[in-house]
């Protein structure tokens, strides 16, 4: 039996070898500005450094690699599955819609007719299996390997906090390489700290995700829909018929707290449905 203070050691050589990847934005940052290769190559090892730090921290530590979630578990898991496709839809549905609606500007909304929406969500379903796979570089480390080293030391609520501030700290580098790149040191810092708050709540879902069917992969999709979710809205604003003059990301920015309430909603609705059932079993 793995005892705490292994779990601690391997923890820790997991962040070191995870954080001092993401320095390669800071450190690499002027040859990535002026070379697409550059560029291409850092930003892979960043987005791929969780699963690369999960696999080193397994060698150095001579933990092996077994159980490390690449199975997809689909009997009986496919309702979350489908619950990871579709949160963070909903959560984006009513970032941006809602404000609008109750701006009074239906007319904004052309584009969303049954054809355009129905083929949009299609086309994120099929991409979200295949430009998604390129996530389990993330989802691999921080769902796959970081919260379960840090669970048996922090216990669920410590891993959900910590552990979500962990993932966008980590993040913090393409926060500050704003302001390196010429912008204000206060709009890097609030993007920073939303971002904070933003993947805590959302990394609780994904954990909880992970735990339920025993597989990274439907963090994986959860993951591809929350950074696609917001293109898809915008795609279908703009086959409508929009003034010129209309800031859309401005009116949701009155309402970009409502992924994290819908998401926390659901969370607290899914974790009390879990422990009625746990108390009835017993």
């Amino acid at each position: 039996m793995t005892t705490k203070k292994e779990n601690a050691k391997r923890l820790g050589i997991y962040l070191i070898i995870v954080f001092a990847f993401s320095m390669l934005l800071i450190i690499f940052r002027k040859p990535m500005s002026s070379s697409h290769t550059a560029e291409f190559i850092i930003s892979e090892l960043f987005c791929f450094s969780p699963a690369l730090a999960a696999l080193i921290t397994r060698k150095i530590t001579k933990e092996g690699f077994r159980d490390m979630k690449l199975h997809l578990h689909l009997g009986g898991n496919f309702r979350w599955y489908l619950l990871a496709f579709i949160l963070p839809l909903l959560c984006f549905a009513a970032t941006y819609l809602i404000p609008v609606i109750i701006g009074g500007h239906t007319d904004w909304l052309g584009g969303f007719t049954p054809d355009n929406v129905i083929s949009g969500i299609l086309t994120l379903a099929a991409l979200s299996f295949v430009q998604g796979v390129g996530l389990v570089g993330e989802e691999l480390g921080w769902r796959g390997y970081m919260n379960r080293k840090m669970e048996p030391l922090l216990g669920t609520f410590g891993t959900c906090l910590l552990g979500g501030i962990i993932w966008g700290l980590w993040h913090f580098p393409i926060d500050i390489s704003y302001y390196l790149e010429g912008g204000t040191l206060s709009y890097s810092l609030e993007t920073a700290f939303g971002r904070l708050a933003l993947l805590t709540c959302f990394g609780v879902f994904l954990m909880w995700l992970t735990k339920k069917t025993d597989s990274v992969f439907p963090a994986v999709i959860g993951h591809y829909m929350f950074n696609s979710s917001q293109s898809f809205f915008m795609m279908l604003f703009e086959k409508g018929s929009i003034p010129q003059n209309a800031d859309i990301e401005t009116s949701a920015d009155a309402f970009e707290y409502i992924p994290m309430v819908i998401t926390a909603a659901v969370f607290m609705i899914l974790l009390l449905r879990d422990k009625r059932g746990e108390n009835i079993t017993q």
